[in-house]
């Protein structure tokens, strides 16, 4: 017999009740095929869930901000534990052994969650992660991904400034950091200087923001039909030109207008492939890319297309063409 029905329901109403709670689910037959039955029911609400036990086996690199509050009531109890971020409470549901001996039972329970504003970054070590001094947005993005711990990407910001000719956005430079070459949401392509320093790895010129950038502006220079794409802006280096840090799938592009000394205050500009669609954002790097996948009323918000957010790191190898252009006009 299938309790999913009457198990959606206890959840409901374990959902008006103050955090934390436990609900004890009545299921008859298979838990394991009764506990999956509501992941997968849930998952419509919440997205994909994170597997926090499995097996008997708690996930040892669980923290306070990925799931370490639905684990705390179950000591040495669990068998299987599902969870979910949703607002400002966590939410999971799982298979427990009885506290007094008895036979295993179904459980649905609720935990208080840290406001993602103020969790913490954290290094592969599990310690709050240096050179990254707590951009909110960040911090956000970070935890919303599922990547509170740093990957701690390496780079070398006197020589791509240089480079570049302008300082770069503190936040982005926490971004890049913090994640590395990567895709947010199988959408967004965040742009970097360039590989760590030190490390020979090949990187494609269309990711590099730094060789992008020149490529795009001699580009522009030698044929003003190009130029003429990026009208009422210019291309950088010309003051308060466009800067490019990230792409998307669909070819849509996002800039930096830096048309302020301090590059803190730049802008966003993202436009669609043709230019006909152009918004400005007066907000942050990592800001705009949170609320692009979380914010609805973000004009290129891909929120109602996702489960939810996440990223995939880029495994960095040779282009299948080492002059593709095909991020360039």
């Amino acid at each position: 017999m299938d309790d999913t029905t009457d198990h959606l329901h206890r959840v409901d109403v374990l959902l008006t009740r103050p955090v934390p709670d436990i609900a004890r689910l009545s299921a008859d037959g298979d838990l394991t095929a009764a506990h999956r039955r509501l992941v997968e029911a849930l998952r419509p609400r919440w997205g994909s869930s994170r597997n926090l036990a499995t097996g008997g086996f708690v996930d040892p690199t669980i923290e306070e901000d990925s799931g370490l509050p639905l684990v705390a009531p179950f000591a040495g109890r669990l068998v299987e534990l599902c969870g979910w971020a949703v607002g400002e409470r966590w939410i999971g549901c799982g298979i427990v052994r009885d506290i007094n001996g008895g036979a295993p039972h179904l459980v649905a329970v609720t935990a208080h969650r840290a406001d993602p504003a103020t969790a913490c970054l954290l290094s592969e070590d599990g310690n709050e992660a240096a050179g990254l001094p707590g951009d909110r947005w960040v911090r956000r993005l970070a935890v919303a991904t599922g990547r509170p711990q740093s990957r701690q990407w390496p780079v070398d910001w006197s020589s791509a400034e240089a480079r570049l000719g302008t300082a770069l956005p503190a936040d982005y430079r926490h971004l890049a950091e913090h994640f590395g070459p990567g895709t947010f949401a199988g959408f967004l392509d965040l742009s970097l200087p360039g590989p760590p320093p030190g490390r020979d790895v090949p990187f494609p010129p269309f990711l590099c923001l730094v060789e992008h950038a020149r490529r795009l502006a001699e580009l522009a220079a030698a044929d003003p039909g190009i130029a003429d794409l990026y009208h009422p802006h210019w291309l950088h280096p010309a003051p308060g030109g466009l800067l490019q840090w990230a792409d998307s799938v669909k070819a849509d592009q996002f800039y930096w207008l830096t048309e302020d000394p301090d590059p803190n205050r730049w802008p966003v500009i993202a436009r669609n492939e043709d230019g006909d669609l152009q918004a400005r954002f007066d907000g942050s790097t990592a800001e705009f890319v949170h609320r692009l996948l979380t914010d609805h009323r973000h004009p290129f918000s891909i929120a109602e297309l996702i489960d939810r957010p996440d990223f995939e790191p880029h495994e960095l190898h040779e282009p299948d063409d080492p002059f593709d252009d095909r991020r360039l006009p």
